[in-house]
This record gives C-alpha cells, sequence and structure tokens, in this order.
C-alpha cells in the first residue's frame, strides 16, 4: 500500500444549481405541458371512435410517473450538469407521452405522432439517460472523496488515527513492526511561534515522510503531534534504518530560519502471539526512553 494517494479531486459541485434555474424548469415544464393539451384539443378535438380505457390509464400513469421523477430532480441535491440534463431529458419524454396520451383520447394525424410524439419521447429518453448517468459518476466520485475523508486527516493529509488502527488489525498475520513519532517540544513551538508555525510544521513533516519514506509503509498522524508507522518487516535493521531515515527527515523541516525541527522515535517488532495493543505499548515505552534520554533521537523496545 502507498504511503498516501493523491487527494481525489471531485468535479461534482453538489449545490451548484440556483434556486431560480429550478423554478424557471419548473415553470416552463408546467406551461408547456398544459399549452401543449389547450392548443391539442383545440386543433384536434374530434373524439376517437374507441377508446380503450387500458390504454388511456397506461399513459396516463406513465405520463405521472415522469411528472414525479422531474419532481424528485427538482428536489435533489445534484451537479449542475446532471440536473440540466435531466431536466431536458425528462421534459422532452414527458412531452412525447403528453402527446401520446391525448393519441388515446382525440384524433390525431400521422405528421403528430411521427415527428413530434416519437422524436420528442426518444431524444427525451436519450438525454435522460445520459443525465442519469452523469448523476451516478457524480455520485461514485462524492462517495470516493467522503471514503478518502473518513480515513485521512483534514491538516495533514496524512491516514488518521481510526484507519491506522483499522488497517494494523486488519493486518495483524503479516509480519510488521511499530513504530511512534513524537515531535520534541511541540506545545513551545505553538507558544512561541504561533498555532500557524505548529501546523505548517506538521504538514511539512508528513510532506517529508510521504516523498522519502518506502512506498509500503502506512503512515499516519494518531495525535497532536504523535505519528505511527506500520512496518511490513521483522528485521531489526531494516526497522532502524527506517526510524534514523525519520530522524534525517524531521531535520530538513524548518521552524525558523535558524532552527530546525527533531523528533523522538520508539518501535517494537510485533511477536509472534502478540497482540496489537500490546505492540503499540511497547512502542510507546520505547518511545518514552527516547524522551528520557535527551530526545531527538531513536530507542528500539525488544
Amino acid at each position: 500500500m502507498s504511503i498516501q494517494p493523491p487527494p481525489i479531486e471531485v468535479k461534482a459541485e453538489l449545490n451548484s444549481v440556483p434556486l431560480v434555474i429550478k423554478q424557471l424548469f419548473i415553470s416552463v415544464f408546467i406551461i408547456s405541458l398544459l399549452m401543449i393539451v389547450v392548443t391539442y384539443l383545440y386543433h384536434f378535438n374530434r373524439l376517437e371512435n374507441d377508446i380503450y380505457l387500458n390504454g388511456v390509464l397506461t399513459d396516463a400513469i406513465n405520463l405521472l410517473i415522469l411528472i414525479c421523477i422531474f419532481a424528485f430532480v427538482q428536489t435533489s441535491v445534484v451537479a449542475q450538469r446532471s440536473y440540466l440534463f435531466l431536466s431536458i431529458g425528462i421534459f422532452l419524454w414527458s412531452v412525447g407521452l403528453t402527446f401520446d396520451f391525448l393519441d388515446e383520447l382525440v384524433f390525431q394525424p400521422i405528421w403528430v405522432g411521427i415527428y413530434i410524439e416519437d422524436i420528442a419521447r426518444t431524444i427525451g429518453m436519450l438525454v435522460t439517460g445520459f443525465g442519469l448517468f452523469l448523476a451516478l459518476s457524480d455520485l461514485a466520485k462524492t462517495r470516493e472523496q467522503l471514503e478518502e475523508e473518513l480515513k485521512t486527516d483534514v491538516l495533514t493529509k496524512a491516514y488518521n488515527r481510526r484507519y491506522f488502527y483499522h488497517y494494523v488489525l486488519q493486518n495483524q498475520d503479516t509480519p510488521h513492526s511499530i513504530v511512534i513519532v513524537d515531535i520534541d517540544h511541540f506545545k513551545a513551538i505553538n507558544d512561541e511561534h504561533g498555532h500557524d508555525v505548529g501546523d505548517q510544521v506538521l504538514i511539512d513533516f508528513v510532506s517529508q515522510c510521504h516523498k522519502a519514506l518506502d512506498p509500503h509503509i502506512l503512515f499516519a498522524r494518531i495525535g497532536g503531534e504523535e505519528f505511527a508507522l506500520f512496518v511490513p518487516t521483522e528485521d531489526q535493521e531494516i526497522l532502524s534504518q527506517t526510524c534514523q531515515q525519520l530522524l534525517c527527515l524531521a531535520s530538513n523541516v524548518m521552524v525558523t530560519p535558524s532552527k530546525t525541527l527533531s523528533v523522538s522515535v520508539g518501535s517494537a517488532i510485533k511477536r509472534a502471539t502478540e497482540t496489537f495493543s500490546n505492540t503499540m505499548k511497547r512502542a510507546d515505552q520505547a518511545l518514552y526512553l527516547a524522551k528520557n534520554q535527551g530526545r531527538s533521537r531513536y530507542v528500539h523496545k525488544p
């Protein structure tokens, strides 16, 4: 697994359809259908010789369903592009069905059925289908974004504590080590230079780690200035190299033009029958020793 995937850019802007546009579409929809009915009955007012109730009811129900779908689209929060295609498509489809419904009641010239009823219905169905495709695509993108936000830290874009614990518990059978990193004197950085500087220090440190660490390492922010790593190895030499690398990466972060960042690091290799909480506890004990021994160092807990 990579350290951190690039942020997903969701193009769907779910609140982008102004109310005035929705009101305009609703007005056009209602007025157009009413005008079609009135104009149609004015010009073609000769009743069919045989009116079949099942045909009338079927067309009426179909038209009513489309009107309900149109109303649902108007009250839903969808991206503007999807909204436009869905609204226009359902409108054209409804126009075709309106002519189809009237055809069951009164005599209709052949040209109306061919050039208006069928064409409007067919184009409407195609446009509606494309609008539905766009809406489902936007929904999928939004879901991806929400899933990404659930497992990443808002400030640093590292994985968060929740996802780290979930991932490690799902991979207990994989040989691995746990590393805990704590930024030295972080409270003093916030107090002396402000929280904006403290936030930037966190962002810069995570950025350094994302660029340099092995892509198979899971890196997460599990507390304010505390980070954890899932390192898929039981080799203490490889683990030591990773931890020493963290110390070097921290020194690349500038707190001020004359002061660099330092961190304390503790690690523990998972034992065969050990639980995740116990491995974390030993790594935390190693971190405690690193702090007590003067900080800016790495300690391993056998």
